[in-house]
This record gives structure tokens, sequence and C-alpha cells, in this order.
């Protein structure tokens, strides 16, 4: 499936799309242009599950916490699961009331997970470091944009209805509103039915949205 995905994000400073890569090497060109400052440093993450992507510019001092917090808002929360920070794939957990400038700097990569049963994974570069202050502990500056998805059904409409026991099959899976309801009253996983998101959580467990960029958490079509 994820092959066939083209992932391109819109840069925050100049409303232009690029390609996965090409986003964030294109902010770089943004971000060297942020007021110096002597004593604070703003890092650039790149966090990436599968196709989907976020480019952020973090605080340095912000917490791990912080990027938790945020990680869930915007992709990952629906049951308060735990979650663990590691160097490696479920090496040994890092301190999520340490800094972040303790564990990223240019050329890291930290692993992370969220949920110990129906796990989802992401990694997380920290792609540059620049002298300058923020104004907010985290900011998005770019994301993918939503996939088109069609219904499978009717394949007229827009996908907003996954069903979750056909998410591994290559059977009828993503369906409009009005396709929905009729696979529900056929189908014996038709209770399994959760939304469509723009998000690498999408399809596990409770999840059903995010809380940050909400605009961009649906394919409208």
């Amino acid at each position: 499936m994820e092959e066939k995905l083209k992932s391109e994000g819109v840069c925050i400073y100049c409303g232009k799309k690029y390609s996965k890569q090409g986003i964030s090497r294109h902010l770089s060109t943004h971000l060297n242009q942020l007021p110096a400052s002597e004593k604070h440093t703003a890092l650039h993450l790149r966090v990436d599950g599968g196709p989907y992507f976020l480019n952020l510019l973090v605080d340095a001092k912000a917490t791990l916490s912080t990027l938790d917090e945020f990680l869930r808002d915007i992709w990952l929360e629906c049951c308060g699961h735990l979650s663990r920070f590691s160097y490696a794939s479920w090496g040994d957990e890092l301190p999520q009331d340490g800094k972040m400038q303790r564990f990223l700097s240019p050329g890291t990569t930290v692993w992370y997970a969220y949920d110990f049963g129906s796990t989802t994974e992401l990694t997380i570069r920290c792609l540059a470091a620049y002298p300058a202050d923020v104004k907010r502990k985290i900011d998005l500056l770019s994301r993918n944009e939503p996939f088109p998805t069609m219904c499978d059904r009717c394949g007229k409409a827009p996908a907003e209805r996954l069903c979750t026991g056909h998410w591994s099959d290559e059977e009828e899976r993503f369906f409009c509103e009005s396709c929905a309801a009729i696979h529900e009253e056929a189908c014996v996983y038709g209770e399994q039915m959760v939304p469509v998101t723009n998000s690498p959580r999408m399809g596990q467990c409770g999840y059903d949205g995010g809380r940050i960029d909400v605009e961009r958490d649906r394919f409208k079509g």
C-alpha cells in the first residue's frame, strides 16, 4: 500500500508543496533565516511513520514529554496508552522529563512507540540545529497532505470510514458514509468501522483523529 502513496507536504513559510524528502531540505532555506540568538537553540525534527511525516521546529530545552504530548495530539491518542522513547527499537527507555537537547542533535535518530499492544512506531530524526529563539515549544512546519482515498464500493466519493475487520485484506475496506452504512449491515465486522484519518495510527484500537491541524486530518476530495 505504502508504495502507491505520494507523500507530499506544504511549507508553512511559503505555501509551496514538496515531496517528503524535498520539504525537509526546502525548510532549511527558511530556517537559516531565523533571527539569531546566543542563548537559545531550535531543533529541526522530522517524524516518520511510514508514508506519514511531520517536520517540527522545537525548543531544544523542551522535554521529551512535551514532544510525546504533541505526537499524541496530532497523530496517536485514543485510549491513554503508555509510550516510550529509545535510541533503538525497544532499547533502553529515555526519561521523558529530560530535555530534547540531551538526546537529539543533528544526525541523531530516536525511536518512539505508542501503545504496547497495537503499537504505533515512529522514528524521530534531528536534521539540524539553529541558534534561534522560538515562540512556542513546538511548531508544525509541514505535514504530509491527506492521501487521496476513494470509496472502495462506489468509487465516486471520498472514503470516510474504514472497516478494521478488513484492514489487512484486499477486499473492500474504505467506504464513503453511504456505502459504510450498507457495509455495516452486511459485514460480520460491521461494528469495527472507524474514521479514515491522516495518521499512522489509522485503524488501530479506538483512534478516531487528532486534535492538532484537524483541517488536514481527512481527505475531502
